[in-house]
């Protein structure tokens, strides 16, 4: 499984002047929620959406609280969104072949919303094998600004602009080999921000229309990406030091990327040492380097001798015992979902 370890800060002080923590960020591979049989070589992504409402659920208030409907033109939003989202499949490099569907030839149900029948998914597969498709069924984009005024220590007056646009996709993956299709929602939302002397001033850093309407459909493609496609995620990994001369070569040894030689001299201060807060550290430091080769259960094992220890100390070691603690719930994710990412890779 690929990996990449890199560091984001060197050391930041935690708690006290003779110990630190460096921060580190380390990519990890999360699995996708939809997982395909090998024998699926094909992915044909269909719109069967009806256009986005132009003024539902979208609302403009001003700088009174005063509320307004706006009008938010859609132009063939939902055939651009199927294009975005098979342009993201196709760039994740997972399915042998990703395509798109357009045939007039064939009247898709759209805003009936009911399944793809027989004739209607022959027509589409074209005859071909192995073939899945995803359906975007229907899609709903909330649009909502605001404008508030903010004030500054001197008087002065600043007009800030909130804008939104909640993206919601009803999906449907028709298999090759299943009956009944299967169901997925995504939903995503994002924002922007511009302030102004006056709210017309703030308007005019937002993007257009078709601006948000285009970046609002890229990012709930990416979703719909991570739905369907095994993704890497970054999270924050920390790893103790101190004046402790064994503890302070392990490092040197971490940041030369020699991990075996630093796990060594930790399992010596672990074993060997009396220091109840080094010996702490350094079980913490093994934990992130199982990690590291994927071996959650060793891990857990160590994240959870780090733990007695650091709560045999208390006082202002709870901080540590905080961080262990979510550090373990997220390894106990990850050991929980390896096993359908080691089927989808």
């Amino acid at each position: 499984m690929k990996k990449s370890l890199f560091f984001i800060v060197a050391a930041a002080l935690l708690l006290t002047g003779c110990r630190s923590v460096s921060v580190l960020s380390l990519d990890v591979w999360r699995p996708a929620k939809v997982t395909f049989p090998p024998t699926v070589t094909r992915l044909m992504v269909v719109n069967n959406s009806a256009e986005p409402e132009e003024k539902e659920g979208n609302r403009y208030k001003d700088i009174s609280a005063k509320e307004f409907t706006l009008v938010v033109p859609h132009d063939s939003t939902t055939y651009r969104l199927a294009e975005n989202i098979a342009v993201e499949l196709d760039n994740a490099h997972y399915f042998p072949e990703i395509t798109i569907f357009y045939d007039d030839s064939i009247t898709l149900p759209k805003s009936l919303y009911p399944l793809l029948d027989d004739r209607q998914l022959e027509t589409i597969r074209g005859g071909a094998s192995h073939t899945a498709v995803l359906s975007l069924d229907k899609t709903n984009m909330a649009v909502t600004m605001e404008d508030q005024p903010l004030y500054d220590d001197y008087g002065e007056t600043l007009f800030v602009t909130n804008l939104s646009v909640a993206t919601t996709l009803w999906l449907r993956v028709y298999w090759p080999d299943r009956v009944d299709p299967t169901t997925e929602l995504v939903v995503d939302t994002v924002y922007w921000q511009t302030f102004g002397y006056t709210p017309v001033e703030a308007h005019g850093y937002l993007p257009s229309t078709v601006g948000f309407v285009q970046a609002a459909m890229q990012h709930v493609s990416q979703r719909v990406r991570d739905l369907l496609v095994p993704h890497v995620d970054q999270v924050e990994r920390y790893l103790y030091t101190s004046t402790n001369p064994a503890m302070k070569d392990a490092n040197d040894y971490w940041q030369q990327q020699r991990f075996t030689e630093a796990s060594y001299l930790w399992e010596y201060v672990y074993e060997e040492q009396k220091n109840k807060t080094d010996r702490a550290m350094a079980a913490a430091n093994l934990a992130v380097y199982n990690e590291l080769h994927d071996q959650y259960d060793k891990a857990i094992e160590w994240v959870d001798k780090s733990l007695d220890l650091f709560q045999e100390k208390g006082g202002h070691e709870n901080t540590d015992v905080a961080m262990l603690k979510d550090y373990r719930k997220q390894l106990l994710d990850r050991k929980a979902v390896d096993k359908t990412l080691q089927q989808q890779m």
